[in-house]
């Protein structure tokens, strides 16, 4: 009987893939979706949290006073949601290129069903990339990804509404996605029309300047010239702050999950940006390195404290660059804090887009480095993984086996999946992948569709396999068709063949 209802998942999930990219193919009325059921089994609301009322809406459940109860899962299945998923005319709600609002809710409702069937349980929903809004708000410029143009400062109805209406709907717990300090390129912030904030502190860095007070030029990590807040000063932790308070008041998700542009790597040794900051420190701290991690600290502390005001069910979380080392001495994340002591997060959803031969940074290295700092009980420990290098050369894996991985392989997230199970560290507490349209658009190359089917198979009973050992894994493994001792053994032999790797499987 279980081997039967693997296969009859594993053919529900396939049938999901398969919609990927079909916007329009919206699913027949007539079928049905979870509510929320408030169990351990099916999705609950945070840890010690319990539907105190029947009132329901939509999908979403309230408590005696009309407070809006969070849902969010004991092992979150994440899609990361990103602006560049939603840009192809996905997104436009403003000015005269705005489409329907008919025609946008069954996109979306197509897009969150096809998450739902593909086995996932949590939406990470981009709000904020680049100091903008996807909605209409108090302290930031609407984005262009919902206008059009930042020269347009209307909309004809609300994105981040229907999205998450959509979201519970389905079943799906959904959080709001921010970039806290990355900013918009100069042209782009020329562009914007209206008074605010950070267009009153772009317009002291004069013609050409590099900073101003509050406000300085940097390079995101695609290469992209982008401007940047400095978090040195109050009025920026105030003003990000407020965003997450906006959020929270306006919408119903269920939580805030804040990406991992900090210092731009380029700046660590550019002192001048907040020398006047620096000169006027008052927290004792000795070295510029010290001052900024300071900064992105009690920026973390400050909206950590304002989710909580709205409710200790809401989550928290941070994704920073997988390899603590390097966030830390070169992005001033300091995951050493955030990871050791309580009042910064509730999860940390490192980004482990690496590979398993990764010159410096294999996820068994990252795993290593993660459980030696994670020591405060209460934090969740979910990945991010990647199906995005598949096929291509990855430029910044060090070694010629860890650059040419991505295109000689087609199983290394399935690889991965395997490892996160067995590996002598810790047990992962969910996992979540980058990003939608890899999976349902028109990034699913045939490489990338190849490396989601290889772990499409275990994908629907994974949180069940997390802390079982090798003997049952492996008699899950065979109910299901797949040997995992050969498996074990192939993924062995390649780490071995680097000549830099020792085995990490060992099946008998």
């Amino acid at each position: 009987m279980k081997r039967i209802l693997c296969i009859l998942l594993s053919l529900v999930l396939l049938i999901g893939f398969a919609a990927c990219g079909e916007a329009e193919n919206v699913p027949d009325s007539s079928e049905s979706t979870d509510s929320f059921t408030g169990s351990s089994e099916e999705g609950s609301s945070a840890e010690g949290s319990e539907y105190s009322s029947e009132a329901e809406n939509g999908g979403e459940r309230f408590d005696e006073d009309g407070n809006y109860i969070p849902l969010n899962f004991d092992f979150p299945k994440i899609m990361k949601l990103t602006q560049w998923d939603l840009s192809e005319n996905i997104l436009l709600t403003g000015g005269g290129s705005a489409q329907p609002k008919k025609t946008f809710e069954r996109k979306v409702e197509a897009i969150m069903q096809n998450i739902k069937n593909g086995g996932y349980n949590t939406v990470l929903l981009q709000i904020r990339p680049f100091a903008d809004s996807f909605y209409e708000s108090e302290y930031y410029p609407l984005s262009y990804f919902v206008t059009g143009s930042y020269a347009n400062q209307s909309v004809k109805y609300d994105a981040v509404q229907i999205f998450v209406e959509e979201a519970h709907k389905a079943g799906l717990s959904i959080h709001g996605w921010i970039n806290p300090m990355r900013c918009m390129t100069r042209n782009e912030i020329e562009k914007v029309t209206g008074d605010w904030a950070i267009t009153d502190w772009y317009s002291h860095m004069g013609d050409g300047g590099d900073m101003s007070e509050y406000m300085f030029a940097g390079t995101d990590a695609g290469g992209t010239a982008r401007l940047y807040l400095n978090p040195a000063y109050e009025d920026i932790r105030n003003l990000i702050i407020n965003g997450v308070d906006e959020i929270l008041t306006k919408y119903n998700v269920d939580g805030i999950f804040m990406d991992d542009y900090f210092y731009p790597e380029e700046v660590k040794n550019k002192t001048a940006i907040d020398e006047k900051a620096y000169a006027n420190r008052t927290d004792g701290r000795t070295t510029l390195h010290e001052f900024r991690c300071n900064n992105v600290n009690t920026l973390i502390k400050g909206i950590y404290s304002k989710v909580k005001e709205h409710g200790t069910d809401y989550i928290y979380g941070i994704s920073p660059n997988g390899d603590i080392t390097h966030a830390f001495s070169s992005e001033c994340a300091d995951i050493y804090t955030w990871c050791s002591e309580t009042g910064y997060c509730d999860v940390m959803y490192p980004q482990f887009y690496y590979g398993m031969i990764h010159g410096r940074t294999s996820i068994s290295a990252l795993m290593e480095q993660w459980n030696k700092v994670l020591t405060e009980k209460s934090i969740k420990l979910v990945p991010i993984l990647t199906v995005h290098k598949a096929g291509a050369n990855d430029q910044w894996a060090i070694t010629d086996f860890g650059k040419a991985e991505w295109t000689k392989y087609s199983d290394i997230v399935f690889e991965s999946m395997t490892y996160l199970l067995i590996n002598e560290y810790r047990p992962v507490d969910g996992l979540g992948f980058f990003c939608y349209a890899y999976f349902y658009g028109n990034k699913q190359t045939e490489a990338v569709k190849k490396e989601i089917d290889a772990f499409t198979p275990i994908w629907p009973e994974y949180e069940t396999l997390i802390g079982k050992d090798k003997a049952a894994l492996k008699a899950y493994y065979k109910e299901i068709g797949l040997d995992l001792k050969m498996l074990g053994q192939t993924w062995d032999d390649r780490l071995e063949g680097t000549g830099m790797f020792d085995p990490l499987f060992n099946i008998d």
